[in-house]
């Protein structure tokens, strides 16, 4: 009788434990994924009002200031004005100045640093659906039209730095006239995060040579991206003109 009682005991603490355990690795799995969220929606927050305390609304002063830096950038060499594009667009729009994570990914290419460099404003419901503004440098015969692009290009950035919206936003700037691969290793970034481009806005007025070949790199015909070729500005007031006209149209675009 008396090895009975004690084993009768252990059996219930041992069917307690099978019971109760399981249970509180699930509540305190519950509770792990709770203060994770919490964590990550303030973070969020603190991103958004750090944000929202560097935006600057678009300015003809703001915008001339990087159009004459970039003038300079881009009349250097190759082997100097490729990473100097790269770095200026790291440091204008990193998190310091504009809150934005800017992505720089790196390449070589006859012996020269290139990079692929973009930022963007991530869709909080559809963050996989993605709007493009696109500008590919690198076209000797176009260097003023590109660094008027490039410039609107930062300087919008500026302008809807904290913006919200259901689709991601996405602002890239490619060598592509130094490298057309540049093209095909933004698609694969992509295609590794499972996105599709619904929209493509191409800046700078590229050649039809250009559009047509970024046309066919984006698969426009097979995956219904649609892609739009953005004329080229002439100066500084009409490149500001059509700055704010295209941020009202992207922010439309992912509503």
């Amino acid at each position: 009788m008396s090895d009975t009682a004690p084993s009768s005991n252990q059996g219930r603490w041992i069917r307690a434990a099978l019971v109760i355990f399981p249970a509180g690795t699930v509540v305190l799995g519950i509770a792990s994924f709770g203060f994770w969220w919490v964590k990550k929606v303030k973070v969020e927050e603190r991103g958004y009002k750090y944000a929202l305390a560097l935006r600057r609304d678009l300015n003809e002063a703001g915008l001339q200031r990087h159009m004459d830096i970039l003038r300079d950038v881009m009349n250097q060499p190759d082997a100097q004005k490729i990473p100097a594009v790269a770095a200026y667009l790291e440091s204008s729009m990193g998190a310091e100045n504009m809150g934005y994570v800017v992505r720089r990914v790196r390449f070589q290419k006859d012996d020269i640093e290139m990079a692929n460099v973009d930022v963007e404003l991530t869709g909080k419901k559809r963050p996989r659906e993605v709007v493009l503004l696109l500008v590919p440098y690198g076209d000797p015969a176009r260097v003023e039209a590109e660094g008027r692009a490039i410039s609107m290009l930062v300087s919008l950035a500026h302008a809807i730095t904290g913006e919200t919206g259901t689709a991601t936003l996405r602002m890239a700037v490619v060598p592509y006239g130094h490298d057309p691969e540049s093209l095909a290793r933004l698609m694969a970034a992509a295609r590794g995060r499972e996105e599709r481009f619904m929209q493509v806005l191409v800046g700078g007025g590229v050649s039809e040579e250009t559009l047509a070949a970024l046309k066919k790199g984006f698969r426009v015909a097979e995956t219904g991206t649609v892609l739009t070729s953005l004329p080229d500005t002439v100066d500084t007031q009409t490149t500001l003109s059509s700055a704010q006209a295209l941020k009202a149209r992207l922010l439309k675009a992912v509503e």
